[in-house]
């Protein structure tokens, strides 16, 4: 299968589990829109953190430009079988989920209507890896924690998003990735990249807050017109 190929030709290391999420929302008049992400979890003897696709390219020194092109190729590819899926069937998925584990191949077609969902894609991607990727919901910040909570009591109480199921067998796989850099890491290695995804993980919640604080500078400009003159630059 193509999807399992190119999965497998953009890990660089030996995997033990690789989860892919794939929405993609039909808009009349407009294109297509979607969002992608896939994480997998390295195999060794210690337990791993599992890695974003997304910074594979800073972790093992890969030029982004190309693996950029890898992960635009896979949504291609997704886009395609979501096409031959409608020819077939008569009807289309909003959702694919792909999980490579125990050699098998798993990957579960949802039909929600995420145009009319409650969460948006930022919550959605919250949710996924809460149910997907075994995060101690400890470890998220108080916004991740409230979209979690109110998602497990909504669980409680709504039936879930009807889906359909197909499992095969994974047959191979390659002997070497396209990124040219299949190896097993060392334990030094191994804890200086869980390093640097912690570092990566600072910098987004970094990022959140400053954007929470600009969010919160500009309702008080709002509030205080003498604040919007104030801040302007005249020229």
């Amino acid at each position: 299968m193509q999807i399992q190929d190119h999965l497998f030709e953009m890990i660089p290391e030996n995997w033990k589990t690789i989860l892919l999420h794939t929405a993609i929302i039909d808009i009349e008049g407009q294109k297509p829109k979607g969002e992608m992400y896939f994480y997998y979890i390295p195999k060794g003897f210690l337990k791993r953190k599992p890695v974003n696709c997304y910074e594979i390219p800073a972790l093992f020194d890969i030029d982004e430009e190309e693996y950029s092109r890898l992960i635009t190729n896979l949504y291609n590819i997704i886009k395609l079988l979501r096409d031959s899926y409608r020819n077939y069937k008569n009807k289309v998925w909003s959702t694919i989920d792909i999980i490579c584990q125990n050699d098998k191949f798993i990957v579960e077609y949802g039909f929600e209507d995420l145009i009319g969902s409650q969460y948006s894609p930022e919550e959605r991607h919250i949710i996924w890896r809460y149910k997907n990727l075994d995060i101690d919901i400890d470890s998220l910040n108080r916004k991740e924690r409230k979209v979690i909570d109110y998602f497990i009591k909504e669980s409680n109480v709504s039936l879930p998003p009807k889906t359909e199921i197909v499992t095969t067998e994974i047959y191979e796989r390659p002997a070497k990735a396209v990124v040219d850099y299949e190896k097993s890491l060392t334990l030094d290695e191994i804890i200086a990249r869980d390093r640097e995804l912690e570092r990566q993980e600072e910098k987004r919640q970094k990022k959140i807050a400053k954007k929470k604080k600009k969010k919160q500078l500009d309702i008080l400009d709002d509030e205080n017109p003498e604040n919007v003159i104030s801040n302007q630059i005249l020229k």
